[in-house]
């Protein structure tokens, strides 16, 4: 009878149930780490306006893995999906982007997160100066964010990728030919893309070699 009320799909077994909310809870966390870090990373860039006269980050993208998202890179990597191991083993189910104009903005962007007291950089990948086979470029970081709980602190993990405007534009398109189904010549485009890379690559470097010479004259003007 106390029962009756329910959908049939609802779970009943007080193991399912505790599973539930303990899926809950751990979404909760890494939404409120999420917010953390974009929350420092806006304050970060507000305060390099102040001190430099131009702005770090172009723009700021985040989120968080779907449930089936999380359960098909488990089984893809053949993770045990214990709620209780997964945030060991799975790093990138929150995840946030933070898009710069220049490379130097990416550099600039790491070191005011290392300085910062209260998380941790976990881990590094330097996809900038050694992108991957494909021509992927960006800096990723693992960082352990702290997130105040009622029972206390609780580390979170999230990645972050910082990435100039070219890089994101240049994995955008890759990451649609990628996930994209039926598409035409799918391999001669894949090696169009990788190719491209070079020239997205040379054009940043461009860029920022224009953008350091613009402001070392504006600063010997000043002066």
């Amino acid at each position: 009878m106390a029962n009756e009320n329910l959908p049939t799909s609802f779970p009943t077994d007080p193991t399912s149930l505790a599973a539930v909310d303990r899926f809950r809870q751990l979404m909760l966390n890494y939404r409120s780490a999420v917010r953390v870090m974009r929350t420092k990373i806006t304050y970060l860039d507000q305060e390099y306006q102040i001190q430099h006269g131009h702005s770090l980050v172009d723009s700021l993208q985040s989120r968080i893995k779907s449930p089936e998202s999380i359960l098909e890179k488990a089984q893809r990597k053949h993770l045990d999906f214990n709620l209780d191991t997964l945030p060991d083993e799975m790093h990138d189910i929150a995840g946030i982007r933070v898009i710069v104009r220049f490379e130097d903005d990416i550099v600039a962007m790491e070191r005011r997160l290392e300085k910062q007291p209260d998380i941790r950089i976990l881990k590094r990948k330097d996809y900038v100066n050694k992108p991957k086979a494909n021509g992927y470029r960006s800096l990723h970081l693992i960082l352990a964010v702290p997130v105040f709980l009622n029972a206390g602190v609780e580390a979170v993990t999230v990645e972050v990728q910082i990435r100039t405007i070219a890089m994101n534009f240049w994995a955008s398109l890759e990451h649609e030919l990628n996930y994209k189904k039926n598409v035409a010549h799918q391999d001669e485009l894949r090696q169009e893309l990788v190719a491209k890379a070079q020239l997205v690559h040379q054009l940043d470097q461009d860029m920022n070699a224009i953008k350091n010479q613009i402001r070392a004259d504006n600063d010997v003007a000043k002066d």
